[in-house]
């Protein structure tokens, strides 16, 4: 209908007949993140003031009022930009006048393609207030939105196309412009692009044209003229993929031609490097081709460009076989010359920090697998050739592999990883081998059993079995005691015991009138061990003196050495205990001994060994209870011997005798009584009293078990008072009676049951003035061994 079409009445004749389909600029995709990163909806909002309008019917214009607009072109553009200091605004408004410069109508071109979509995504894209708010003036609003509805809409896929489809046409990727023109609705009145796509179709077919001589030249056995069309072909088509492989099958470098690329794989992906010779600016184009992809699939081009003669290809996918090929280019992106053709490259990472190491009749190695890989491949070489070797044990990305008993020698490990197939291949590639060369050493024989004997003088002689070959040292470990047969340098050993033997001796058997068999003890419950051991007494094997410091305690372990490996062996806990001094006896009643010494240093236990009547009775006594309250035993008038020694701290220990244990020796318990006996009644007055003694031993035959008795005196005192003071001391007063030692052991011997009497009359003439008191003593060098009974004070009183 008349008057219908969008710009029938506005504007310049058809100045709008068509929207555009594709904005058709080179570099796209950089204005719009440009644009993106201002936060603008379209570029037009980047030309105009705030309030400011855009018209661009017949051309962009900025209205700035009622009948003020102005035409933006490049001059204006870039006065734009000296006002907008933002970076990425002056770097996009210096870019559009680039473009105007170039092209006057791409920037319009590129206002109504982004315009038509906003219009077209809006949900009131039908309505020409939406025009307006996008910025557009209300005079073109209307045709704009009539324009906009028109034209055909274009899926995510389709905009991308028509986005790109002028960067494939510039860098001559005319394969890539293909698909993507095909991707698009027909241009219709879009006329700048229906040319484009002719041009492009033209190209395209003259491109298949020179692909189908060349194939036939190849058929025919001519690679070197097939060659030259397939150079023809990537000319007029630059990502062609079916003239690089062809390419890559027919060229064959000539005297003097440059040498190939090498592709090295590194961390990230594949190094290209170029030979040394120097390519002055020459442009490259890097494709990578994979083994296994359809002849026609696309070309993977790899970006960037060459920085130092080295190209860093990061897509290459793991487990593929790749092959790059560089095509040089002139100065417009079309391919100039012969390519450089690197050679084949798996991309499989090789595996990385492998180690190796030997042990005590084993070698092991371990390394890191990549990520990607399936599994990994491992042969051992030894001096007799390949070594079997079991399956790998993997813990995340680290794996190990150990081998039991190989023969001293030189080996070497070969790891290699191996990945899924990929391309239809019957196997995944492999990667490189990595080798690591070991040396099996020889180790030496394992102590199997550690004793330790008491002997005499604090001594402790130290048996083992096992070692044979190898230098034993006793040692004690600072800190932890490693496992029985950890393996161990020789220089992480400490000293050996600087108390123990210089060497050992063979000793055949045990001397059972100086020895007391021990046994190797482990670390369970040993202080500061953690150490296993095995074995018991044994009266075999080679043999070590060794004299402990007094108060020590010591974990003995037995290391055997060859060269600079070691092999841990089993342990001994072995105590040295401090001797008891000061060990004295006093009998506090017949039946009970009290027990005085000096504790021995750190020990927390003594044992007290008491022999009386044939009988040993061991008692423990504990250093707290001790210092608490004393030590009182209970035992029987008869003589007796107390023994004192420190017993060790672990029940687990060898005890190094402290030499001679503390004795003490107690007599029988002797007691001497006396009272005094009143004289026999005469008329109404008594006669002088009697002082009866009497001596109790025990045994039936007190005689020849009795010590020297001592000899009693009973002494008086009196000093005028009422109530006398009792003597203090033989000394202390006159002697009024007085019996010896001989007469006290002759009456206890002869009643044949330990036990007499001696009574002797009181001398009262010596006697002071009544009243008086009377106290017996004992003297003689056996006093302090006997026991002196008193009678109750008021009987020793006389008045």
């Amino acid at each position: 209908m008349a008057g219908t079409d969008f710009g029938h009445a506005i504007g310049l004749p058809r100045a709008l007949s068509g929207l555009p389909l594709s904005p058709l600029v080179g570099g796209y995709g950089e204005l719009l993140s440009a644009q993106q990163t201002l936060g603008l909806r379209h570029l037009g909002e980047l030309l105009t003031p705030p309030g400011g309008r855009l018209r661009l019917l017949d051309g962009i214009f900025a209205v700035t009022g009622p009948g003020r607009r102005r035409h933006v072109g490049p001059e204006v553009l870039r006065s734009l930009r000296r006002d907008r200091p933002e970076p990425a605004a002056a770097w996009l408004l210096a870019r559009l006048a680039a473009i105007q410069d170039a092209d006057p109508a791409a920037l319009r071109r590129i206002l109504l393609y982004q315009l038509t979509h906003l219009l077209q995504d809006h949900p009131q894209g039908e309505l020409p207030a939406t025009a307006a708010g996008f910025g557009v003036d209300r005079a073109e609003a209307a045709a704009l939105v009539q324009a906009a509805a028109r034209r055909a809409r274009l899926d995510q896929e389709q905009r991308a196309a028509a986005e790109s489809l002028r960067d494939d046409v510039l860098e001559h990727r005319i394969r890539s412009a293909a698909r993507r023109a095909a991707l698009l609705p027909p241009a219709g009145e879009d006329r700048p692009l229906a040319a484009l796509l002719a041009e492009l179709a033209a190209r395209t077919a003259a491109a298949d044209t020179v692909l189908a001589v060349a194939r036939r030249a190849e058929e025919q056995g001519h690679p070197g003229r097939a060659c030259l069309h397939y150079e023809e072909a990537a000319a007029l088509a630059g990502d062609c993929p079916r003239a690089v492989r062809g390419l890559v099958r027919t060229y064959r470098p000539e005297p003097g031609d440059p040498g190939p690329p090498v592709s090295v794989l590194v961390p990230g992906g594949v190094e290209l490097r170029w030979p040394a010779e120097d390519f002055g600016d020459t442009r490259w184009r890097v494709v990578r081709l994979t083994r296994g992809a359809p002849a026609g699939a696309p070309l993977a081009e790899v970006p960037g460009r060459p920085v130092g003669g080295v190209l860093v290809d990061a897509g290459a996918g793991i487990g593929e076989e790749i092959r790059h090929v560089a095509l040089p280019l002139r100065a417009d992106g079309t391919v100039d010359g012969p390519p450089l053709i690197a050679a084949p490259l798996s991309v499989a990472p090789a595996v990385t920090a492998v180690t190796a190491v030997d042990g005590n009749g084993w070698i092991g190695a371990s390394w890191t697998a990549p990520p990607d890989a399936v599994h990994c491949e491992v042969t051992l070489t030894g001096p007799r050739g390949p070594v079997p070797v079991p399956p790998v044990a993997r813990a995340g990305s680290r794996e190990t592999l150990r081998v039991e008993g190989p023969t001293p020698g030189r080996y070497a490990w070969v790891v290699r990883a191996r990945y899924a197939p990929k391309g239809g291949a019957e196997r995944g590639a492999l990667s490189a081998p990595v080798t690591v060369p070991v040396t099996v050493h020889a180790w030496p024989e394992p102590v199997l059993t550690l004793t330790a004997l008491p002997r005499e003088a604090g001594g402790v002689e130290f048996r083992r079995t096992g070692g044979d070959g190898a230098e034993v040292r006793l040692v004690r470990w600072p800190g932890t005691t490693p496992a029985e047969r950890a393996e161990l340098t020789a220089a992480e050993l400490p000293p050996p015991l600087d108390w123990a033997g210089p060497g050992w001796t063979d000793a055949a058997t045990d001397d059972p009138a100086t020895s007391v068999a021990g046994t190797s003890v482990p670390g369970a419950g040993v202080p500061g061990a953690g150490l296993p051991g095995t074995g018991g007494p044994t009266g075999h094997g080679p043999a070590c003196v060794g004299h402990p410091p007094p108060g020590s305690q010591t974990v003995v372990s037995a290391v055997s050495v060859l060269g600079a490996r070691a092999v841990a062996g089993p342990s001994v806990l072995v105590e040295a205990p401090l001797p008891v001094t000061g060990l004295v006896l006093r009998r506090a009643a017949p039946d009970v001994v009290e027990v005085g010494f000096d504790w021995p240093g750190a020990a927390g236990t003594v044992t007290a060994a008491v022999t009386q009547d044939g009988r040993r009775t061991e008692l423990a006594v504990a250093r707290s209870v001790f210092l608490r309250e004393g030590l009182r035993l209970p035992v029987t008038p008869a003589a007796l011997s107390v023994e004192v020694h420190a017993a060790p701290r672990s029940a687990r220990s060898v005890l190094a005798s402290p030499g001679a244990d503390a004795r003490a020796e107690l007599p029988a318990d002797v007691a001497v009584s006396y009272e005094l006996v009143p004289g026999a009644r005469r008329g109404l007055r008594r006669g002088p009293a009697v002082l009866r003694v009497t001596v109790r031993a025990p045994g039936d035959a007190p005689g020849p078990d009795l010590p020297d008795l001592p000899g009693f005196v009973l002494v008086a005192r009196g000093d005028g008072g009422r109530d006398p003071r009792r003597p203090s001391g033989p000394v202390d007063g006159p002697t009024v009676c007085r019996v010896t030692g001989a007469e006290l052991a002759a009456a206890a011997a002869s009643t044949g049951t330990g036990t007499g009497t001696v009574e002797r009359p009181i001398d009262t003439a010596v006697a002071p003035g009544r009243p008086y008191a009377l106290r017996g003593f004992l003297l003689g060098g056996s006093a302090a061994s006997v026991r002196l009974e008193e009678p109750p004070l008021p009987t020793l009183v006389i008045r």
